[in-house]
């Protein structure tokens, strides 16, 4: 019942390896600079809950946050 969760940076790196996106069609489709995209993957910055939310639009395996 109690599941690991893993870390967002993580989930986001798994959602996008999954969808038929690369990172950079990913960023373009999202509207954002790939740097941004690039540190959230990365772990060094956190995207807000309407981020995430805009994210789960486009990946089929949703965020959990």
């Amino acid at each position: 019942m109690n599941q690991d969760i893993k870390p967002l940076h993580k989930q986001i790196s798994y959602s996008i390896s999954k969808s038929p996106y690369t990172v950079n069609l990913f960023a373009q489709q999202m509207n954002m600079k790939l740097k941004l995209l690039e540190s959230f993957i990365d772990g060094t910055s956190i995207p807000e809950k309407k981020v995430i939310c805009k994210m789960n639009r486009f990946l089929n395996p949703k965020i959990k946050f």
